[in-house]
């Protein structure tokens, strides 16, 4: 399977990210090991933006489906954050997450097309992305939370454990095998 002249392989594997880094570990993740674990000094800025990205919604997988969108808003992973060091990327906020999650189902239809899970990404991406989820869970000024929202959030939620998440690492290793192959990282 081809995507923009770069040869995509292995895609039928199984793509796991681990969701407790205590009891599992990452399965089929050669590709965004690869990527995550490059010389970050080596990028363009453009490759180092979209390696950041691709990491962000990682991340973002990793904190929902380890504690919820409360952990992940908690953890402060909805926000940007510089790089640490040299050798990492950064955080990107929530709005270029979504963008990403945009670019991943993008990516999904042109290689995989008609499959029904990109329309799930993309719909659960909208919905995430479009509710006020830190009101949400700080409440009104009082304290109250409204109970028609918090169900939003509990429909957002099931929905990502309902197999979005699955695909969505599904689409960031093959992702990273495209990013992987178009900068030159064996």
């Amino acid at each position: 399977m081809k995507y923009k002249g770069i040869e995509l392989e292995g895609l039928d594997k199984k793509v796991k990210l681990s969701h407790s880094r205590v009891m599992e570990t990452d399965e089929g993740t050669d590709w965004i090991d690869k990527l995550l674990t490059c010389d970050k000094a080596a990028l363009t800025p453009t490759q180092f933006h979209e390696v950041s990205a691709l990491s962000s919604v990682i991340n973002m997988d990793y904190q929902i489906c380890n504690g919820g969108i409360s952990q992940y808003v908690f953890n402060g992973y909805h926000e940007y954050r510089a790089p640490y060091s040299d050798d990492d990327v950064a955080q990107l906020d929530l709005n270029q997450q979504f963008i990403m999650l945009c670019r991943l189902v993008a990516f999904g239809g042109d290689v995989f097309p008609g499959m029904d899970k990109n329309e799930a990404v993309l719909l659960w991406a909208g919905n995430f992305h479009h509710c006020d989820w830190e009101s949400l869970l700080d409440g009104d000024e009082d304290g109250y939370v409204d109970e028609y929202q918090l169900g939003k959030l509990e429909e957002c939620e099931q929905a990502y454990y309902d197999g979005v998440s699955e695909h969505v690492a599904f689409l960031c290793e093959a992702y990273a095998q495209y990013l992987c192959k178009s900068y030159g990282i064996a």
